[in-house]
């Protein structure tokens, strides 16, 4: 399942922010237990793990922790840009929509192309 959201011009930082925030309010709606955010921003993992960074003012951190605070067991990961192929993916598919989060209940095979899954074979 994937999820993607129009959000005009913001910060790289905030727009990585807004797919965590998003992900783990699809999860808390889903009433499920234990996550595993991975994002290829260095920057936003150490602002999620520092937790005196949120007492900056940063409302999309807070909500961020907030959040987290039900989701335990939680664990965040940099993950390299190169591994992100999927994710790149679906953000560049927010342009075509200037709605709200759209979620995606089916994967498309141009996602399953992209999946390092099916270039190993």
């Amino acid at each position: 399942m994937g999820y993607n959201r129009y959000l005009g011009k913001c910060s790289i930082f905030d727009d990585e922010l807004w797919g965590i925030l998003d992900g783990l309010a699809f999860i808390h709606n889903m009433r499920r237990e234990g996550v595993l955010m991975q994002t290829d921003s260095l920057e936003v993992v150490q602002a999620i793990q520092d937790s005196s960074f949120s007492s900056l003012n940063s409302a999309l951190i807070r909500r961020i922790h907030h959040l987290l605070l039900n989701a335990r067991p939680w664990m965040i990961q940099h993950c390299p840009r190169v591994y992100n192929k999927i994710v790149d993916y679906l953000a560049k598919m927010a342009f075509d929509i200037s709605q709200g989060l759209k979620i995606f209940e089916e994967i498309s095979r141009e996602v399953l192309a992209l999946s390092p899954m099916s270039q190993a074979s």
